[in-house]
């Protein structure tokens, strides 16, 4: 083969004119894959059928000699970062192939990218169909009707049957007890009870303490209303005074105050060395000539969900505020004797909680009085893929575990189920640590390989494909809409793939189309990222890398 100098294509996140010992380099990479290549074009067309057959797998090795390989593994030595951690694969989706590996083996905290372990196993256990139900029944002999009211008057008792809906709203249970009224009953003489069949168990291991009182880490509880969630807004009566709060809707929770704004410091003067050197040049660092003051808000938490906020807050501009439930099944009580009151129905005595009975002369009494549904299981994992929503991914996690065992289900125990589950569709999950649904949890480990085998499933077994549409689309939706350098060309609509993102956390896996007509699955952990260092980065590393990829060889 006749010796040439061939210039690998530049990553296109570089819009300027990259330095002339880059290019260099680029050229350099070139010349040494075409060198290790003595008879292999990189235009190389796809194996044919029967090589394919006769090679079932390949291994790191035979991997590590195909041009796609050597081209972003040579493209990864220059552009990996030098601090964090991480774990790459690739498959080609057209040959159905691995074609890249990079500490595809190294169990890495997965994040976000765990929901899609809980959509599958969702999907596989509970199946499309599947709907939360939250009803409103009586036990009587026969269906509750105005006849069995007098005066205005109901004796028997009245049953709210939560079920862990993450969706259920403050208006869609104010619509069931609506129901009541429209009975003609305006006082409650009996019991009300919330029953529900879920275990109590609210945060999964390892989610972090500080994290407890803010919405995305609201607790996992079969009481949900509004996502256990309130809002409100923290606003300014004048620089270094105690802040206003204003909460939404009226919500029976307690929060105090003594949080203030203050001004940010503008040109905060920096001791000057006593000798004039070359050195007084160099950029010092952020933390020595930083103009704003160090200065946080916290938010402590207490029973009876009260909670304080303490701190200061730099600026004038009012803050939002989205304040996490501490105790759901005391608020869904004080949530139904206020919208009892709001309805004009009496009701004197205290409204209790209990574990949903299920005895066969219960059940066969039980008459529904009205009833709702959250949407279906598909609807559900697309808010959930796009939105991030953690919620309603650990709702799931319980509710398949409870379904699996035919029983209560914590953490622990739906963690196992979905392990099993996933195993039953070829995926082995047995050296992995399943702590929740949703990925917020820091014992969760996971491999790039485990994540792989998931998206693989996905395509190659046609029941569940739909997954793969669900997924946010670069510049286009959910989570990927807004996202840097994800948002313009050339990864505009060519990416469709699940973020996770947390404290020193920045993954991506899903599927990519590029420019030589194959489609990629890929998975891409990046652990150990220090917020300093990304605040400092040019590109996020998956966005750099994918545009890499979008110039693979044939």
């Amino acid at each position: 083969m006749n010796s040439i100098l061939f210039c690998l294509p530049q990553p296109r996140f570089f819009h300027k004119q990259p330095s002339l010992r880059f290019t260099q380099a680029l050229c350099l990479l070139g010349a040494f894959i075409t060198s290790s290549l003595p008879n292999v074009s990189l235009a190389a067309e796809v194996p044919s059928q029967v090589a394919l057959s006769q090679q079932q797998t390949i291994n790191s090795d035979n991997i590590n000699q195909q041009p796609t390989a050597l081209y972003l593994d040579n493209m990864l030595q220059l552009l990996k970062p030098a601090h964090s951690q991480l774990g790459i694969t690739v498959w080609d989706m057209t040959t159905q192939k691995t074609v890249f590996e990079y500490n595809n083996q190294s169990l890495m905290q997965p994040a976000s990218v765990q929901k899609l372990l809980t959509a599958l196993a969702a999907t596989k256990q509970l199946g499309k169909d599947f709907i939360y139900q939250t009803r409103l029944t009586t036990l009587a002999q026969q269906p509750l009707d105005k006849s069995l009211i007098e005066n205005g008057i109901y004796s028997g008792d009245i049953y709210i049957e939560f079920s862990g809906d993450p969706t259920l709203k403050y208006q869609d249970l104010r619509q069931l007890l609506a129901s009541l009224s429209q009975l003609g009953i305006t006082e409650l003489t009996g019991n009300i009870v919330l029953t529900s069949e879920q275990d109590s168990q609210l945060q999964a291991p390892g989610w972090v303490w500080d994290d407890l009182g803010i919405c995305y880490a609201a607790p996992i509880s079969p009481f949900i209303i509004d996502k256990n969630c309130v809002y409100g807004r923290l606003a300014t009566t004048g620089y270094n005074k105690v802040a206003n709060i204003t909460m939404m809707g009226n919500r029976p929770i307690e929060i105090s105050n003594d949080a203030y704004f203050v001004t940010p410091i503008v040109n905060r003067p920096v001791a000057k060395p006593a000798v004039q050197t070359l050195t007084d040049a160099v950029v010092l660092p952020a933390y020595l000539t930083e103009s704003v003051p160090q200065c946080q808000l916290t938010l402590s938490r207490f029973d009876n969900n009260r909670y304080h906020l303490s701190g200061c807050h730099v600026g004038a501009k009012s803050l939002p505020l989205a304040i996490a439930i501490t105790e759901p099944q005391l608020y869904a009580q004080q949530i139904v004797a206020k919208q009892l009151a709001s309805l004009g129905i009496v009701h004197q005595l205290p409204i209790t909680a209990s574990i949903m009975n299920t005895e066969a002369q219960f059940m066969a009494q039980r008459q529904v009085i009205a009833s709702h549904q959250s949407a279906a299981l598909p609807q559900l994992l697309e808010t959930m893929l796009l939105k991030s929503d953690n919620l309603i991914a650990d709702s799931l996690l319980k509710k398949l575990g409870e379904v699996y065992y035919q029983a209560p289900s914590d953490f622990a125990r739906s963690g196992q189920a979905l392990k099993t589950i996933l195993y039953s569709i070829g995926i082995d999950l047995s050296n992995a640590n399943i702590a929740d649904g949703s990925g917020l949890s820091r014992y969760n480990l996971l491999t790039p390989e485990h994540v792989l085998s998931v998206l693989t499933t996905l395509y190659q077994q046609p029941e569940y494909r739909f997954l793969l549409e669900l997924l946010p689309q670069s510049g286009v939706s959910g989570t990927l809409r807004y996202k840097r350098y994800f948002n313009k060309s050339p990864l505009k609509n060519h990416v469709f793939a699940k973020t996770g993102s947390m404290l020193g956390i920045a993954n991506l896996a899903g599927r990519v189309n590029v420019s030589n007509g194959h489609d990629y699955l890929f998975v891409l952990f990046e652990n150990g990222l220090s917020p300093q260092i990304k605040k400092q980065q040019k590109a996020p590393f998956s966005a750099v890398f994918l545009q890499t990829m979008m110039d693979v060889p044939r």
